[in-house]
């Protein structure tokens, strides 16, 4: 029986925490894992609940047996979601990169999925809105820059390649005005910065204590600087979700959402810049295909 797709927000945090730590190692133990789970508030019986869990759904396979010995790996369809995470950080950390580089290409997707496959649809169009797309009308998609690429990753993730029309334009019209006078209909950029303005008082909150913990000569460890990551992860992944990531030129003058990016990558950098040489060090390596360099002109709040 074929199983059914499976999506991060489907997972409850504390799994989505255990699967974002295999995804940094090869393999774990379960004592490390249990381990782990502490530092998230959960039992030993809750943590080796929760790989079972993850087991159960393909996500995790058992490698070795025993209480605390038993070892698990990611699966190949563990590894796949594993890698959704990947793409999130990359897209995260892109919008700092790429935000001033707007040649006036937008990028036009259409699609007509069947009913029958509503589930990859529906996951389709999340994908979209993760890739800063909105819906400019039925069936009709749109986001700046070139997301050609992008969109044909995420279409061959979910087997739905022949089902999508992209398109490349530098001229869209919506009821006869240019599409750019009308982005306000087609993203909800007044609730975002409200989100925008939360978002960025935890991360300098966050930041201060880290950089003050440095500071002192009491940094983090490589388990709870894995948490502190994590966490901010998922809290920057919803909003990031939501964020279509304009163009400077597209969005309103009091825009706070470059602020709180910068915030983001710069408190990427300051966690993954910790030498902690213990145990767990392994949690804080990057992945090799996950390339981030240092912003060099950061964005900063007016607070006048």
């Amino acid at each position: 029986m074929k199983r059914p797709l499976i999506k991060l927000t489907q997972l409850m945090d504390i799994q989505r925490f255990i699967l974002f730590a295999f995804s940094q190692g090869e393999t774990m133990r379960l004592g490390e894992a249990v381990e782990l789970g502490e530092l998230f508030g959960k039992s030993p019986s809750s943590v080796r609940g929760c790989v079972s869990r993850l087991a159960r759904l393909g996500l995790l396979t058992r490698i070795a047996s025993g209480r605390n010995t038993a070892e698990y790996a990611l699966s190949p369809r563990g590894k796949r979601l594993a890698a959704e995470v990947i793409d999130r950080f990359k897209h995260l950390h892109s919008i700092v990169e790429n935000r001033d580089h707007w040649d006036g290409t937008w990028t036009l997707i259409s699609f007509n999925i069947p009913e029958k496959m509503r589930e990859r649809r529906d996951r389709l169009r999340e994908g979209l809105k993760e890739l800063g797309f909105g819906q400019a009308s039925a069936g009709v998609w749109i986001a700046p820059r070139d997301k050609s690429e992008s969109v044909s990753l995420l279409a061959s993730r979910l087997g739905v390649v022949h089902d999508i029309i992209v398109s490349l334009t530098r001229d869209i019209r919506m009821g006869g005005f240019p599409v750019a006078e009308r982005v306000g209909e087609i993203w909800p950029l007044d609730a975002l910065n409200r989100k925008c303005k939360v978002m960025g008082q935890k991360m300098e909150v966050r930041i201060k204590k880290v950089r003050k913990a440095v500071e002192s000569g009491r940094p983090p460890g490589a388990r709870e600087a894995f948490l502190e990551l994590f966490t901010v992860f998922s809290e920057a992944a919803e909003l990031v979700s939501h964020d279509p990531s304009l163009p400077r030129e597209l969005l309103p003058r009091d825009w706070l959402g470059l602020y709180v990016q910068d915030l983001i990558h710069e408190h990427f950098h300051l966690i993954h810049g910790l030498e902690t040489g213990d145990a767990y060090a392994y949690l804080l390596r990057l992945p090799d295909e996950l390339d981030i360099p240092r912003p060099a002109r950061p964005h900063r709040r007016n607070r006048s």
